[in-house]
């Protein structure tokens, strides 16, 4: 069966309305990673359609496992129910890889990662956030049932269909608010000091924002990615164009706390700037290696800057790696997380999953990132307690990316940039020691 790569985190709130949370103070773009968890996927193109099962060479690999589970079923001094044992020991199977990114995703949990990787999902269209540990709208998607009916940033949900959000969590409301696409769902608001209302809502198809952008002084154009799903290169694409239109020359591509997403799109992304060759290459066990190439009809002029940090992960590592790795553009800001397996997903008989690691990815180069990440040509530091500033005025990362971008514009080449930097490195170095001996 043909397989599509997948690179995603499911440790994300992302499942259903952008949840977002102020507690953690690292907000990006409506999505919260206290600290992202990558992980690569590759799964059917009919997700819903078990794959057939593989067949052990010898049946007494699997006879005592059928021996244990008739005597408890038969002798054990309490009823066990025989899916309960045969969940434990696949569970159990699983937890003996001693490898954190092979599981099982339960029927309920594969749902919400199919709806994470198409992006769209039935719900009100609300970006949540918890504001001194109280359910807060951060913002409105626009033109979905909460926009329309005036839902403002900042309001705070009271009461989900009745049910009081008194210490509720995101990831509850969460599920109580999305739902089949046509049905109804009533929320109670306040709004200020005083003001109380009440909202019933038809829940619509709601795609998630792939990408926001803007144009900065200097004619630069700033796009910010989210993720990585389905329609992301396109959005990207679109994204910027408008911007050239507007007066854009120039692009600062922010992957900060950008988790990762589907692979294909990394590969789409790349191509908008890499013209041809090796993107990233995909080896299996046995040694068999995929390698995924540009495709034509990319702008490998426009001067290009891409921010990244260590939330930056899996397919935005493969973005990032392949651009440096052919030297199309620079890239500012810290390591990233450093993702380098490949898990398949299968999907099971009873409609959950196997998620199960089947492969290792690597740049053009053939630099593996597993647990080292991406060190970026100019290294710019932004304290954690400072990330409610990306992408404004105050963002430090930012700023030195456009002070890069002025520099390729002027024609400085992006090898000079680099040396720059390394020598701008060893020199703080040096002072350091220097110091120190004093």
């Amino acid at each position: 069966m043909h397989k599509r790569l997948i690179i995603f985190v499911s440790t994300l709130f992302i499942v259903l309305l952008l949840a977002a949370s102020f507690v953690s103070g690292m907000v990006i773009g409506g999505i919260v990673a206290e600290k992202p968890s990558p992980k690569t996927y590759t799964q059917p193109t009919q997700p819903n359609q078990p794959t057939q099962p593989k067949k052990l060479t010898d049946p007494a690999d699997i006879s005592l496992i059928q021996e244990v589970l008739a005597e408890i079923a038969h002798g054990y001094v309490e009823k066990v129910s025989t899916e309960k044992l045969i969940n434990g020991a696949v569970d159990g199977m699983i937890k003996t890889l001693k490898d954190p990114y092979t599981r099982r995703l339960k029927k309920k949990d594969y749902g919400h990662f199919q709806e994470q990787t198409t992006g769209h999902f039935g719900g009100v269209g609300m970006e949540l956030g918890l504001r001194k540990k109280q359910l807060t709208v951060v913002t409105p998607i626009k033109n979905t049932p909460a926009d329309r009916a005036g839902i403002q940033a900042g309001d705070k949900i009271a009461k989900i269909d009745g049910e009081s959000t008194k210490d509720m969590g995101i990831e509850k409301a969460v599920k109580l608010i999305r739902g089949p696409k046509g049905s109804k769902i009533t929320l109670e608001f306040t709004r200020g000091k005083d003001k109380t209302f009440s909202k019933e809502l038809t829940r619509e198809e709601i795609k998630i924002p792939n990408v926001s952008g803007k144009l900065l002084n200097g004619n630069i154009a700033y796009i910010k990615a989210h993720g990585f799903n389905t329609d992301s290169s396109q959005d990207i694409l679109d994204e910027l164009n408008d911007l050239k239109a507007k007066g854009a020359t120039s692009l600062i591509l922010d992957l900060r706390n950008n988790p990762g997403g589907l692979l294909d799109e990394a590969v789409k992304v790349s191509s908008l700037f890499i013209k041809s060759g090796p993107i990233v290459k995909v080896k299996s066990r046995t040694g068999e290696t995929d390698t995924f190439s540009a495709s034509n009809g990319a702008d490998d002029t426009i001067p290009l800057v891409i921010l990244v940090n260590k939330g930056s992960a899996s397919a935005s590592e493969i973005v990032g790696g392949a651009i440096q790795d052919v030297g199309r553009g620079v890239l500012v800001g810290e390591t990233t997380f450093g993702k380098g397996s490949v898990q398949t997903v299968i999907p099971l008989a009873d409609d959950s999953a196997l998620v199960m690691t089947t492969a290792k990815y690597l740049t053009p180069k053939n630099r593996s990132l597993n647990k080292r990440g991406i060190k970026p040509d100019v290294v710019v530091k932004l304290k954690k307690k400072d990330w409610h500033k990306m992408g404004t005025a105050k963002d430090v990362q930012l700023k030195k990316a456009k002070a890069i971008i002025r520099d390729l514009r002027a024609g400085k080449k992006i090898k000079e940039i680099k040396s720059e930097s390394v020598k701008t490195k060893d020199s703080s170095s040096k002072k350091s020691k220097s110091k120190t001996k004093n």
